[in-house]
């Protein structure tokens, strides 16, 4: 018997947007700001995926600049961040066929992301694709970062989607580790911001592009409202 799948849950950066030119402008300015050199566009992909605090203290490391300073940096990174939260943002390959199909097969989705929640509704909104989603979950103050299922696990509440007929669609080990951590069905796609190698996920699927995705939910999967 086919597995069902109730609904999907995405990452935003580097899964479904290329988000690393305005994070890295946000960053940049901050550390600007501050004083500090600027981190090239490339480094700062590499430190994506943990959120705000995690990624100015990379980008110190970087720098070589005090961990002292990390509190300033990160309150203006983030006033940063939502003024230039989609200057140069795109989508990533495939994402928005991805997302029509999806729709027209009847799966709910929703958006599970480290990035600062009100940023995240801001570059959704942005790049036009608030329809497919009925919640975007982001960082809260009251509210554990993946790896920690916790964001998971609304994001799928919120879809009435059963975790173990929930499909984690994100772009890094920190999107794997969620996923399996959830006990939900952990599909990453390459071309994002990973820091690991793809072999070490084991995740359910392992994709080369978003395209991928709606072949495998219909010669693997029984969609189940």
């Amino acid at each position: 018997m086919a597995n069902k799948i109730t609904g999907c849950v995405f990452d935003l950066d580097g899964t479904l947007a290329d988000t690393a030119p305005d994070i890295a402008l946000a960053l940049n300015k901050s550390l600007n700001e501050a004083g500090l050199n600027q981190v090239p566009l490339e480094s700062v992909k590499g430190m994506i995926g943990n959120g705000i605090p995690v990624l100015v203290c990379r980008a110190l490391f970087h720098v070589e600049a005090p961990e002292d300073l990390a509190a300033n940096v990160i309150t203006s990174m983030l006033a940063y961040s939502r003024k230039y939260y989609c200057e140069k943002s795109t989508l990533m390959h495939g994402v928005k066929d991805c997302l029509e199909g999806l729709k027209k097969r009847g799966i709910p989705m929703s958006i599970c992301t480290n990035k600062d929640e009100t940023v995240a509704q801001m570059v959704v909104s942005a790049l036009g694709l608030s329809s497919y989603f009925n919640a975007i979950v982001g960082s809260r103050p009251e509210l554990a970062k993946k790896p920690d299922p916790s964001m998971l696990q609304i994001a799928a509440g919120a879809i009435s989607s059963p975790m173990k007929t929930t499909m984690m669609i994100g772009d890094s080990e920190v999107d794997a580790a969620t996923g399996i951590a959830a006990s939900s069905i952990s599909v990453i796609v390459r071309g994002g911001y990973c820091h690991k190698p793809y072999d070490e996920l084991n995740v359910t699927h392992l994709l080369d592009s978003m395209e991928e995705l709606l072949d495998i939910i219909d010669n693997q999967y029984l969609i189940s409202g």
